[in-house]
């Protein structure tokens, strides 16, 4: 695996959440990687292979150019696969065989918003709304989120399970995906087809991102901008100089994720309190605006601004 060409720079440390909560160099992939260098056991490494957000800043920083984030997930198969954490893979599994539709819709233009986002009504009419311009977008049945839960902890997605979620979406020119796991997959398994990040779609709409100022804190999904960073840093740098906001960039310009959904809201290893505090040192902000509705959740535990969606910058859905 990739992890014998790590040679102990030791850059990925310097995004790396659980490395940030534990000063362990441990939980860190130099920690995992040497470690398994040494002819650790997975039992031994598990704790800090399940404390990994998946976020995808050290791919980034890593001069050897490791898949650190794909070799994580391969590990955690190999650990599910020993023997390590049954009940969370049982947990997982359970998830999956939840009864699923097969109707396929009849749209050019799908959204998959994800569950957090779909309990928030009143913001995803405006995100359909929003994203509805240039032909009707409508939302999937099936949000996948118990499939982007599979993806991160490395549990295996049956084919029957692949396929039902696929098939609806077969045929649909152009799909936006909050879930920046799920966004990467999507790419291999439907290779013709436009796939769009959710919160980077909304935040180049002037009419919402005009309505940021200088007394905002904006909260960048980390994933999704570290699947496409070349891309996505220079657009929100622009964003940062035009509008004077601060964002959830660090030194590094790496996107710093909150911890919250997905694994780790199932599997509680990285402290969420911790990030939002991290996010908001050195801030004095009047709003926070998202573009994940899990990251507004844990954002609006910690504190007493207002915490916004970036589609809820639009007033009313029928603005648009």
């Amino acid at each position: 695996m990739s992890h014998t060409k790590c040679h102990g720079c030791s850059l990925c440390l310097l995004s790396c959440p659980m490395w940030r909560q534990e000063r362990d160099v441990q939980y860190s992939p130099q920690g995992i990687f040497k470690a398994l260098q040494h002819n650790a056991a997975l039992s031994e490494i598990t704790p800090a292979l399940f404390s990994c957000l998946l976020c995808g800043a050290c791919d980034l920083l890593c001069p050897e150019q490791i898949d650190i984030t794909g070799t994580i997930k391969t590990l955690r198969r190999a650990a599910f696969s020993s023997g390590e954490h049954r009940a969370l893979k049982k947990e997982i599994e359970s998830q999956l065989k939840r009864p699923t539709t097969e109707a396929k819709a009849e749209a050019n233009t799908i959204i998959i918003p994800g569950g957090a986002l779909r309990s928030m009504p009143a913001t995803l009419t405006k995100v359909q709304a929003l994203l509805s311009r240039e032909a009707r977008a409508v939302l999937a049945k099936d949000d996948g989120d118990d499939i982007a839960l599979a993806l991160e902890a490395g549990v295996e997605i049956s084919e029957h399970r692949r396929h039902s979620f696929l098939e609806p979406l077969q045929g649909a020119k152009r799909l936006y995906v909050s879930n920046g796991l799920l966004l990467q997959a999507l790419r291999k398994w439907l290779p013709a087809t436009a796939l769009c990040a959710l919160g980077y779609s909304l935040s180049q709409l002037s009419e919402l991102t005009t309505k940021l100022t200088s007394d905002d804190l904006y909260l960048i999904e980390a994933r999704a901008f570290h699947l496409d960073h070349q891309q996505t840093i220079t657009h929100y740098d622009q964003l940062r100089h035009q509008q004077g906001c601060r964002t959830n960039l660090d030194l590094q310009r790496n996107a710093i994720p909150t911890a919250a959904g997905g694994l780790n809201t199932l599997h509680p290893t990285i402290d969420s309190h911790a990030q939002g505090r991290w996010i908001l040192n050195g801030h004095r902000v009047a709003r926070i605006i998202v573009e994940c509705a899990e990251d507004g959740q844990a954002m609006a535990q910690l504190n007493e601004q207002p915490v916004l969606h970036i589609a809820d910058l639009m007033e009313h859905a029928n603005d648009v």
